[in-house]
C-alpha cells in the first residue's frame, strides 16, 4: 500500500506543477498583452515592468493552483483508468478509498501551503503591484501607511486621518484633518463623522473645528456639514487604502475587530475575512469532484477531455464564488455563508457522484 501511495502522490504532484505552470503562464501572457500598452504609454522602465510581472506571479499562483489540482486528479486518475490499472486496483482488492486517500493527503498539504502563501508572501506581493501601477499610471509615490487600522496621508502642509475608506463609493469614516503652517506649527483641526465626494468637492458631515492660536484656548465649532474643496481628490485616497487580498490573516481580523468596535461597517472585510480559508479550500473540494468524475469515465476520459472539464467547472465555480460572495457585502447574506456556499453546493455534488460510482 505504501508503493501505491507514492505511485499515486508522485503521478498527481508532477500532473499537478505541469498544471500549474501552464495556468500561470497563460495568465501572465494575458496580463502582459492587457497591460503593456499603459506600460510603454507611460514608459515605464524595464526593470519596474519585469518586477510588476513577478509580483504579480504569488497571487496568480494562488488564484489557479484549485483549477491545476483539479486537472491533476482528472488526468491522474483518467490515465490509469484509460491504461485499465483501476480495474487492477480493483481486482486486487483495492478499494476506492485507498486509491482516493493518497491523493487527498497531497491536496490537503497543498490547502495548507496555500493558505501559508496567502498569509506571507501574497499580501505583500499584491501590495507591491499596486504600488507600480499606482507609479507607473498615476505617477503617484506610494504613501505611507503606519497602521493598517486607520489611514495616514500628509500633503499641502495638511496630514490627513481616516478610519475607514469605501473607494467604491469614494466616501471616508471617521476623518480627522490636522493643518499646519509653514513652520509645522498646528492651526487647525478637523473632525467628521464621515466625508462623500460630490461634484469635485469633499462634503463632510456631523463636523467638528477646532482652531489654535498663540494667544488663547483653543477655539471649538460644531457643523452639521460644510462643503471643501481640497487638493485632494478619491484618488489619492485610494492609493493610501489596503485592501482585504493586500492583508494576511490576521492583519485583516485586527482590522475588523477594530471598524466594528468603532461603530463601522464591516460586512465587505468579514466577507474577505472567510474567504481567506473558503477559496483555498477549493482546493480540497475540486480535488475530490475531479476524482469522483475521473473515476466514472472508466477508459474514456483523455487528458484534452481533462482539460476542458477542469476549465469548465473550475470557470462555474468562479462564478458562483464571486456571485455569492458579492451578496454577502451586498448584505443579501452572512459573510460566512457567502464565502462557503460554492463550496458547499460543490461539495454535495462530489458526495452524490461518488455515492453513484459502482464500487
Amino acid at each position: 500500500m505504501k508503493i501505491l501511495s507514492r505511485y499515486l502522490a508522485r503521478d498527481f504532484l508532477q500532473n499537478f506543477f505541469l498544471g500549474l505552470g501552464a495556468f500561470t503562464a497563460i495568465y501572465l501572457v494575458v496580463e502582459f498583452f492587457e497591460r503593456i500598452n499603459a506600460f510603454l504609454h507611460n514608459r515605464a522602465p524595464l526593470e519596474m515592468m519585469i518586477a510588476y510581472f513577478l509580483n504579480k506571479i504569488p497571487s496568480i499562483m494562488a488564484q489557479v493552483s484549485p483549477a491545476a489540482i483539479l486537472l491533476s486528479s482528472l488526468i491522474t486518475l483518467g490515465i490509469m483508468s484509460r491504461h485499465n490499472e483501476i480495474m487492477a486496483l480493483k481486482a486486487a482488492g483495492i478499494g476506492l478509498r485507498q486509491i482516493i486517500l493518497p491523493i487527498m493527503r497531497v491536496v490537503f498539504i497543498l490547502y495548507l501551503i496555500l493558505l501559508g502563501m496567502n498569509e506571507y508572501i501574497v499580501p505583500g506581493a499584491n501590495q507591491k503591484v499596486r504600488e507600480l501601477m499606482n507609479l507607473i499610471v498615476h505617477k503617484k509615490k506610494p504613501v505611507e501607511v503606519f497602521k493598517q487600522s486607520q489611514i495616514w496621508i500628509h500633503s499641502h502642509q495638511s496630514i490627513y486621518n481616516i478610519q475607514l475608506y469605501h473607494p467604491e463609493k469614494n466616501s471616508m469614516e471617521g476623518v480627522t484633518i490636522y493643518r499646519f503652517d509653514a513652520n509645522f506649527k498646528l492651526l487647525e483641526r478637523l473632525d467628521a463623522r464621515r466625508a462623500d465626494w460630490q461634484d469635485g468637492q469633499w462634503i463632510f458631515a456631523e463636523v467638528t473645528v477646532t482652531q489654535f492660536s498663540g494667544d488663547g484656548f483653543p477655539v471649538r465649532k460644531k457643523y452639521p456639514q460644510i462643503t471643501l474643496a481640497l487638493p485632494e481628490s478619491p484618488q489619492d485616497f485610494r492609493i493610501a487604502e489596503k485592501n482585504p487580498e493586500e492583508m494576511n490573516y490576521r492583519e485583516l481580523s485586527e482590522y475588523v475587530r477594530k471598524i466594528e468596535r468603532d461603530g463601522y461597517e464591516s460586512t465587505k472585510y468579514r466577507c474577505a475575512l472567510h474567504a481567506f480559508f473558503s477559496f483555498p479550500f477549493t482546493s480540497v473540494i475540486l480535488a475530490f469532484l475531479g476524482i469522483t468524475l475521473a473515476l466514472r469515465q472508466e477508459r474514456s476520459a483523455g487528458i484534452a477531455m481533462a482539460l476542458g472539464l477542469s476549465i469548465l467547472i473550475s470557470f462555474i465555480y468562479l462564478v458562483s464564488f464571486s456571485f455569492s460572495l458579492e451578496l454577502g457585502k451586498a448584505g443579501l447574506l452572512p459573510p460566512f455563508v457567502a464565502a462557503w456556499l460554492g463550496n458547499f453546493i460543490f461539495a454535495l455534488v462530489g458526495v452524490y457522484l461518488f455515492l453513484s460510482i459502482r464500487h
